[in-house]
């Protein structure tokens, strides 16, 4: 058995990934943005729809598969631009700022696109196991 067998394990990993890094970056930062406490509130969500994908629900599955993908691609673009910042945001924001911002958004990115692959992985072990048996 491995982690393709068990999405749930990545699929909580993620989540107290999401948690973490989402509450650290709200409390780190003095104004205290509302937008940091979506990653929480996603990470919170996926708790809760844990024990579907854990069962092998397909509607549930798919729910977190969208969530992940969804935030994975934010929490991506906002990587980038703590990366790459425009001369604009490169003079907003100080180097320790923009390296914490990288920091939290690149490891929510990295273990969103890893729980991604591993329900993608899944779902593809699963459809060749039911073709098999066909």
């Amino acid at each position: 058995m491995d982690i393709v067998d068990r999405p749930d394990i990545a699929n909580n990993a993620h989540a107290a990934t999401l948690i973490g890094a989402g509450l650290t970056s709200y409390f780190l930062n003095e104004s205290r943005p509302k937008t940091a406490l979506i990653p929480p509130a996603v990470g919170g969500a996926l708790l809760l729809l844990n024990s579907g994908v854990k069962a092998g629900n397909r509607n549930v599955a798919h729910a977190a598969v969208g969530l992940t993908t969804a935030l994975a691609l934010m929490t991506g673009s906002m990587f980038a631009k703590a990366v790459a910042p425009s001369k604009k945001d490169k003079t907003k924001l100080s180097p320790e700022v923009r390296s914490r911002r990288a920091t939290v958004f690149g490891l929510m990115t990295v273990t969103g696109m890893a729980t991604v692959g591993v329900y993608v992985a899944g779902f593809i072990r699963k459809r060749k196991q039911r073709q098999e048996t066909a």
